[in-house]
């Protein structure tokens, strides 16, 4: 999975990059949400994970913007200011999860991994539709070759 993390903090976003690309995750660090959000529709992230306090942009407006490009982004907030009204405003506008500062790594390793499960779920459920698809058409092809066949038999018995 391909995530992007933004925090104006580069140290504080390469420290997580190095604790979550061991597990697979391939990661890219933005310190401007700006540029971060700009960049979003241009490369296939699976999660983004942003801080909260930012310069230009914070981790809501973050969120907001991207689910307006993607709708099912899974965006997850961080944040050094772990107030119950932040965490609240991070969830009613769509954060898939709130984490405080420092993050637990082993609670957002499990956050992640079912990110993963869910993507591996919706790819193989949109596969096996593509699948159910393809056959459909196959069959509904064959169903009008075989009433042409049945047309074709019913004038030759009627002497047509």
């Amino acid at each position: 999975m391909k995530i992007m993390l933004i925090d104006d903090e580069f140290e504080c976003m390469l420290g997580l990059a190095g604790a979550i690309e061991p597990a697979g995750y391939r990661c890219e660090i933005f310190t401007e949400p700006e540029k971060a959000v700009a960049a979003y529709p241009l490369k296939h992230y699976d999660v983004v994970i942003s801080d909260m306090r930012m310069p230009g942009m914070n981790g809501i407006q973050v969120l907001t913007a991207i689910r307006k490009l993607n709708p099912d982004a899974r965006v997850i907030i961080i944040t050094g200011y772990g107030d119950v009204e932040t965490a609240m405003a991070s969830i009613n506008n769509g954060a898939y999860a709130f984490f405080g500062k420092p993050v637990d790594i082993a609670d957002l390793m499990e956050t992640l991994d079912k990110i993963k499960h869910e993507h591996a779920v919706r790819n193989r459920s949109r596969e096996e539709q593509e699948r159910l698809a393809t056959e459909y058409i196959r069959l509904k092809k064959a169903y009008g070759e075989l009433q042409l066949l049945l047309q074709e038999k019913e004038l030759q018995r009627n002497g047509g």
